[in-house]
């Protein structure tokens, strides 16, 4: 797991090329200014979606994880609380695993750590990590962000 800018962090050396190409797409298209929506950058290997909704209280958001994609989140107005574990925690299914949208559910994040992204600011989670996003630890509040998806394949 990565917390960082998107300021910088699409110029980041040490980031694979497909996160540093990722970044510097959806900069390029003014994400600010984007409607909500799904955007294609290559194909099913990388896209991105704009989200507009309200932040949820934590406890009752579903830790998740995925197989094949590592996703970004990206905070563009609002704040959002990301529940977050380590590599390597146990993916005890609460229900199967959903192949077609890469996505699996576990009944809790065994150590959890808070991640806080204010506007600007990203998450990096790479497969196999554990993750409860559109929280908060206060009132529900709006939410507006990107949530970008890159095919794991791409950063051998």
């Amino acid at each position: 797991m990565i917390i960082d800018a998107l300021a910088t962090a699409a110029t980041n050396p040490l980031y694979p090329a497909a996160i540093r190409q990722m970044l510097a797409t959806i900069i390029e298209h003014r994400p600010a200014e984007l409607p909500a929506g799904h955007y294609q950058v290559q194909g099913k290997q990388m896209f991105f979606n704009v989200v507009e909704g309200e932040t949820k209280p934590l406890e009752s958001q579903k830790p998740e994880f995925h197989r094949q994609y590592l996703d970004i989140h990206i905070v563009l107005e609002g704040n959002e609380v990301i529940g977050a574990g380590v590599l390597g925690l146990p993916l005890t299914l609460s229900e199967p695993f959903n192949d077609a949208h890469d996505l699996g559910f576990c009944p809790a994040i065994p150590g959890e750590t808070l991640i806080h992204l204010q506007p600007g600011e990203l998450a990096v989670i790479f497969p196999g990590e554990l993750h409860r996003p559109m929280a908060t630890c206060q009132t529900p509040a709006a939410l507006r962000k990107i949530v970008a998806k890159i095919d794991c394949a791409l950063l051998s």
